[in-house]
């Protein structure tokens, strides 16, 4: 019995404590936007499967110096694209083909690259890659916790309290950064999210 009723009241005394803790709590969350500088990143399928009326006459390195010469009139040259053979038969078509990659920080020069259209050339994937230095991540991480900060100082001033030192921070945020631009979002802004704890009292 003697012990029953101590198990009661070690419940009690951890829920009060829980209380009290998340009343001494606030927990908000601070952004930080920042620019990014990305490099983009183009394949096209260059394959016989695309080809359907000139199938019997036009071989696959005809489809490529075709593309190439229309590529060189809009000022890409064939030197700045890398093939890569291993990914065109991990698709599995049925004829031969190759892929051809264009990598370039100019978004502009991209919009060229992917305007050209040529026989038995299609898109594979377009994406957009940055990455974060150390310091970087840093800076931005301060500006989030300052945002968070702030914005925990005017609740607190709202119900009359005043926070004290960060007691929990939370910071997901990737050095890396890679997106499809398959809907077209060519933003390059960004935002540095970060969940803080701080005391109040």
């Amino acid at each position: 019995m003697k012990k029953a009723v101590l198990n009661i009241i070690m419940v009690f005394m951890t829920v009060g404590a829980f209380a009290q803790n998340f009343q001494n709590n606030i927990t908000v969350s601070g952004h930080h936007t920042y620019s990014i500088s990305p490099e983009y990143s183009s394949k096209m399928i260059l394959s016989m499967n695309n080809v359907y009326y000139d199938a019997q006459t036009m071989s696959l390195s005809e489809v490529k110096s075709t593309y190439l010469d229309k590529l060189a009139k809009v000022g890409i040259s064939s030197d700045r694209l890398k093939e890569d053979p291993l990914h065109y038969a991990l698709l599995g078509y049925e004829k031969e083909g190759l892929i051809l990659e264009f990598k370039t920080t100019s978004l502009e020069e991209m919009q060229k690259f992917l305007g050209v259209k040529s026989i038995g050339v299609t898109r594979s994937d377009t994406t957009l890659k940055a990455e974060l230095s150390d310091a970087q991540m840093a800076t931005y991480a301060k500006a989030a916790f300052d945002d968070a900060k702030k914005k925990a100082q005017g609740i607190a001033d709202k119900i009359g309290r005043k926070i004290a030192k960060a007691i929990y921070v939370s910071d997901t945020n990737a050095k890396k950064i890679s997106e499809s631009m398959y809907y077209g979002n060519t933003n390059d802004e960004r935002d540095y999210y970060m969940s803080v704890s701080f005391e109040l009292h």
